[in-house]
């Protein structure tokens, strides 16, 4: 395929703004992951908002880091805080610019990949193809620019091999900064989430032959290598410095959130209780629909390539896909740092120039209807309607207690309601989620609420399921369109695609609801 640099620039630049748009106006919800892993801990500690602390975060046995987090959408709030006046902090930061923060942050971090892809792929041609080819993928649209630690793993992988190709392509390796910066990503690589060391085994791997061959003897070899290691090590140890100060508040019970994640991560129990699938998932599912069958069939006809790059591609394909379908909890985002390394491969072994029209056409349909599924119609209205919420509760009359339920939705994250820690333990507040709970559970919490207020979040599909004595105390305050619910997806089509694609926020009438 022949593409004119000018119409590659329109293109691009079109594809940039679409990601702009689904980053900071997409309300979709991917998994809750992407709020619970990063905003949900930083707006609790810097804003003192009301949040989720999941097991994650647990003192007892905490397997994530909180450097990631911190740095990705913590230092953004921080910020925001510190230049907000003192009058207008009285109402907090408003929820939508918490939102936007967080997914301005992931939005600049994408960037980084399109430059190393830049780097990776020496022809220009080839380069301006593998570029709109990344630049279309629903991944970039949807998954990279939320606060996934997936979307950091894959800002980190593709950071690798950019380095490893410098390192490759220095004969005499003069600039031994490139090793030292390479130590440094593969220790926060390992504290973002120890997946990244399969992802990261074959660019170690190919280094360590590139360094060797260049020392030429073990003794200058250790001698060339022994400083990095000294770089990771201090790495290492900040990372658990910090670790340990945030979660002990001491520095006498040292925690590695690495050794935490992976000793969770190997009981059956704990993974089971996450949800168990098929070990073929990953590689007949997922992948395919992360990149799309048609990129696969190119990938396919490229592995016999003979580079260094193109052999570590393949290794980091092979060894991620091998060790990631042992374990039978398996969710597409797990893949998501291959989709660069898949792209580089097919666009350096010439593949994309010979594709024809209807490979873009397939592809482009492909991607858009996977990006406006993923990053406007799943679970869209959850974050909207805390947004509605905050505005309702924070302009009314003081005094007034406030009671929230969510039920049949996704975790709704509450530092997007922005209520303070203080308002909820003093009981002016209230925030249940309900999750899947049955029917009369959901009912009993009804009865049960003695607050002068009561907001109901639930898809109005669900409201027609209810018992009419429960249907008439429930008045529709607010409905938000568009909501896909594939948790339940009969009682959607039941009431028509109006109703079927709306999540309703209603009030419950006081005193109405008896058992």
């Amino acid at each position: 395929m022949v593409l004119a640099k000018r119409a590659f620039k329109w293109i691009y630049m079109g594809l940039w703004m679409l990601r702009i748009c689904f980053a900071l106006f997409g309300t979709g919800y991917i998994h809750p992951d992407e709020h619970i892993q990063n905003g949900e801990v930083t707006s609790g500690d810097l804003l003192a908002y009301h949040t989720i602390r999941t097991w994650e975060w647990s003192a007892v046995l905490p397997v994530r880091s909180i450097v990631p987090a911190f740095v990705t959408t913590g230092i953004p709030v921080w910020f925001a805080k510190f230049f907000f006046s003192e009058e207008h902090l009285t109402q907090g930061i408003q929820p939508t610019l918490l939102f936007r923060l967080e997914r301005f942050t992931f939005l600049v971090m994408s960037g980084l990949i399109d430059y190393s892809l830049t780097r990776l792929i020496p022809s220009p041609t080839d380069r301006r193809l593998g570029l709109l080819l990344l630049a279309s993928s629903h991944v970039m649209h949807t998954f990279q620019v939320r606060p996934f630690s997936n979307s950091i793993e894959a800002v980190l992988v593709a950071l690798s091999l950019v380095l490893l190709r410098k390192i490759t392509s220095d004969i005499a390796l003069r600039k031994r900064s490139l090793l030292h910066l390479l130590a440094i990503i593969f220790v926060t690589g390992t504290f973002t989430r120890p997946t990244f060391l399969i992802f990261g085994a074959p660019i170690a791997y190919q280094t360590a032959l590139r360094t060797f061959a260049n020392a030429g003897t073990t003794v200058r070899w250790l001698r060339l290598i022994v400083l990095p290691l000294f770089t990771a090590t201090a790495a290492c140890a900040t990372f658990m410095v910090a670790d340990t100060l945030y979660f002990r508040g001491t520095l006498d019970d040292p925690v590695v959130t690495p050794f935490n994640f992976l000793k969770y991560n190997f009981s059956p129990h704990n993974l089971a209780e996450h949800g168990l699938h098929p070990r073929w998932l990953h590689v007949f599912v997922n992948l395919p629909m992360l990149v799309g069958p048609w990129v696969l069939l190119l990938v396919m006809r490229s592995i016999a390539e003979v580079d260094i790059l193109c052999r570590t591609i393949i290794q980091i394909v092979i060894a991620s896909l091998s060790v990631l379908s042992i374990q039978p909890h398996q969710e597409p985002r797990f893949l998501v740092p291959l989709l660069l390394p898949l792209i580089v491969l097919i666009a350096n072994t010439g593949r994309l120039a010979h594709v024809g029209k209807a490979f873009w056409v397939s592809c482009s349909i492909f991607n858009l209807v996977l990006a406006v599924l993923f990053g406007i119609l799943h679970q869209g209205g959850v974050v909207p309607s805390l947004f509605h919420l905050h505005s309702v509760v924070t302009n009314t009359s003081v005094g007034t207690r406030t009671n929230i339920i969510y039920w049949k939705t996704y975790i709704p994250p509450p530092h997007f309601l922005g209520i303070s820690k203080r308002d909820v333990s003093s009981g002016k507040f209230s925030f249940t989620d309900l999750a899947g709970a049955p029917q009369d559970r959901f009912a009993a919490s009804l009865v049960a609420s003695n607050y002068d207020r009561t907001f109901i979040v639930t898809p109005v599909a669900m409201w027609y399921t209810l018992p009419h004595t429960i249907k008439n105390c429930m008045e529709l305050e607010k409905p938000i369109f568009p909501h896909l619910d594939l948790d339940h997806v009969s009682e959607s089509m039941d009431v028509g695609v109006l109703d079927g694609l709306r999540l309703g926020v209603y009030t419950l009438s006081p005193h109405c609801v008896s058992v």
